[in-house]
């Protein structure tokens, strides 16, 4: 829409007609102690404002809302508070999330879409000092089943073109915590055969192998974690060779861990989301394997830990 011209005594200058606007970065960060039951029930909102202010020439003016959220995927839409509001996931277990921009007081909200541009009618009034606020607001419904705690960034540009130079771009941050599931872990004790110098003749050598496996109770809640294994004698040892532990008299020797057949990496991380609860097993084998050092007869002993980052 092109704004006014103000004439007099044969001189004309272009009216602008506000010449200030300012936005408010969104933080809508809310811990929850449990998923609510009910499908698509309301949970929350947070809301950032901006406003456009110092207007000279009242009216209607185009907007237009630009919302940039990676990763959001449509997930249908919710009647709420007199709107027909598109809602989206990030996830198959995330929290429903749907946008509004809004002039306050006694506006419209408007649903705004991610990935595309939403048109919006600014109203400057006819005032002792003339400007325009807006709310933009988040809002979180349920799924009906358990959710999980992901967090989503993104931005909202806001352009007038009959004013350009006072766009803005207002940063949004999401972050809606739940419980993790976690899972018992069952210890794991094992006892490697006895084996003779023959069999860890030269340096490399490897004998007695056995698998060890640790046990997950998961219930009915579906697990999600990050899983590291560690040598519990000497933490910063990132190798797949545990130390030997207190009671060990053998030289030459050590026990060394395998999963899924290649040497561990103590200390590497590796994801775990197996889709379903119940019990899991989480497998490695133990062996004996020969070092640089003078083979003698005794006892070796080895000892790890299982760390799990549940998210």
């Amino acid at each position: 829409m092109a704004i006014g011209l103000l004439c007099s005594l044969g001189f004309c200058a272009t009216a602008v007609a506000c010449t200030t606007s300012r936005g408010y970065p969104m933080n809508f960060d809310k811990t929850y102690s449990s998923s609510p039951p009910s499908e698509r029930r309301f949970m929350d909102y947070d809301s950032t404002v901006a406003n456009f202010s110092a207007c000279s020439v009242p009216g209607l003016y185009d907007m237009a809302l630009t919302l940039d959220m990676p990763g959001l995927r449509p997930a249908g839409t919710i009647s709420y508070d007199g709107m027909t509001l598109p809602v989206y996931d990030y996830a198959d277990d995330s929290p429903l999330i749907g946008f509004a921009f809004m002039q306050v007081i006694g506006w419209s909200a408007q649903p705004v879409t991610p990935g595309s541009t939403t048109p919006y009618v600014m109203d400057i009034a006819a005032t002792e000092r003339p400007k325009a606020d807006f709310n933009f607001r988040a809002y979180a419904f349920s799924r009906g089943t358990p959710m999980r705690t992901y967090e989503m960034s993104g931005s909202l540009k806001i352009d007038a073109p009959d004013f350009p130079s006072l766009g803005l771009t207002i940063p949004l941050r999401i972050n809606l915590k739940f419980p993790h599931v976690t899972c018992p872990l069952l210890d794991a004790a094992e006892d490697l055969r006895d084996v003779d110098f023959a069999e860890l003749s030269a340096p490399g050598s490897t004998a007695g192998e056995r698998v060890v496996a640790i046990r997950m109770d998961c219930g009915a809640d579906t697990p999600r974690a990050r899983i590291s294994l560690h040598d519990a004698a000497d933490p910063g040892n990132t190798g797949s060779q545990l130390t030997p532990s207190p009671g060990s008299d053998a030289g030459g020797v050590r026990v060394q861990l395998m999963r899924a057949g290649s040497e561990v990496q103590f200390g590497q991380q590796w994801d775990f989301d197996p889709g379903v609860g119940g019990m899991h097993n989480h497998e490695f084998t133990a062996r004996y394997i020969r070092t640089t050092e003078t083979l003698t007869p005794g006892i070796i002993k080895g000892e790890a830990v299982l760390n799990v980052d549940y998210w």
